[in-house]
């Protein structure tokens, strides 16, 4: 599996029609079989100028419908002033602080953008789990 083709081709497709690929936010969700060290890096150095968030799934819903594959890959690209998001998040969750944790971030949110209208919450990856 070549998981450098697959972002490649994953940012091409989100992205047609744009005059380059660089962008502000990538939200990648992959299944366990891709090689997650160089789906990152390679995102990084195709959208120099994203932010780049993820997690790993059981399956992905792609283009084509549900994947549950190993090789299953699938990404959100967003282009738009930095101003209208914002991405936050912690590197634990205790679950018997979780309220005050949520609490926290959304009050980081809203300091960050107080017209927030809309907040997604998923299990994240560390970037130190790349490393």
């Amino acid at each position: 599996m070549n998981s450098k083709r697959a972002i490649n081709e994953c940012i091409e497709n989100a992205l047609e029609g744009e005059p380059n690929l660089d962008c502000d936010l990538i939200i990648i969700y992959t299944s366990m079989g891709h090689n997650f060290k160089e789906i990152l890096s390679e995102a990084r150095r195709i959208s120099p100028n994203a932010q780049v968030v993820g997690c790993t799934c059981g399956g992905i819903i792609g283009k084509d419908g549900p994947d549950e594959s190993m090789k299953a890959l699938a990404i959100m690209a967003i282009k738009g002033p930095r101003d209208e998001f914002f991405v936050t998040g912690t590197d634990t969750l205790d679950r018997v602080e979780v309220f005050k944790t949520f609490s926290q971030l959304a009050r980081d949110m809203k300091e960050h953008n107080p017209g927030i209208n809309m907040i997604l919450c998923h299990p994240g990856v560390s970037s130190q789990a790349f490393y």
